[in-house]
């Protein structure tokens, strides 16, 4: 009888053992075959707060709101900015957030910068907006066309910009 216990409990090790190793092969593959935007929405699902930093070297910290085609919003103490996917070159859980890794198998919403930004046109918003270039512009947003943003600058009455939609990489909305 003895033996036969020893028996069940080895067999039952062993399982949990067999467990274990399949369980973090398939953590693994799932981590290898990640996007960023699904660890964006990874990360967006468990309100983790986080640091993303751009390519422009700015940090902002707070949670991902929302995750969509070509850029993602993360809500911050001084509001909401949105950011373009190609300008994020990391992102860091903050310290002492009990993490676990994000697959980035996740979709995100189908809907692209451009078109957020068409759809909040009509409210003529303030924004500030950063470029590829580094470049900062503020004012309001008057229109948005198929590949260009219209913004009337701050301080200049009859100052216009014309941005083009594929240089934006950050949008700050102040009202």
């Amino acid at each position: 009888m003895d033996e036969l216990l020893r028996l069940l409990d080895d067999a039952r090790a062993e399982e949990r053992g067999a467990s274990r190793g399949r369980e973090r092969m398939l953590r693994q593959a799932a981590e290898e075959g990640a996007r960023l935007a699904g660890t964006l929405v990874d990360l967006a699902e468990r309100n983790t707060a986080v640091t993303v930093r751009t390519e422009s070297s700015r940090a902002h910290h707070g949670v991902v709101r929302l995750v969509a085609t070509d850029f993602c919003v993360v809500g911050t103490e001084a509001g909401d900015v949105w950011l373009a996917l190609g300008a994020v070159t990391t992102i860091r859980p903050h310290p002492g957030v009990r993490h676990t890794p994000a697959t980035g198998d996740r979709t995100a919403i189908d809907l692209l910068l451009v078109e957020a930004l068409a759809r909040v046109t009509a409210e003529r918003p303030r924004l500030a907006l950063v470029t590829a270039g580094g470049e900062t512009l503020a004012g309001e947003l008057r229109a948005v066309g198929e590949d260009v943003l219209t913004l009337r600058l701050d301080g200049d009455p009859g100052g216009v910009c014309y941005v083009s939609a594929s240089a934006v990489r950050e949008v700050f909305r102040s009202g």
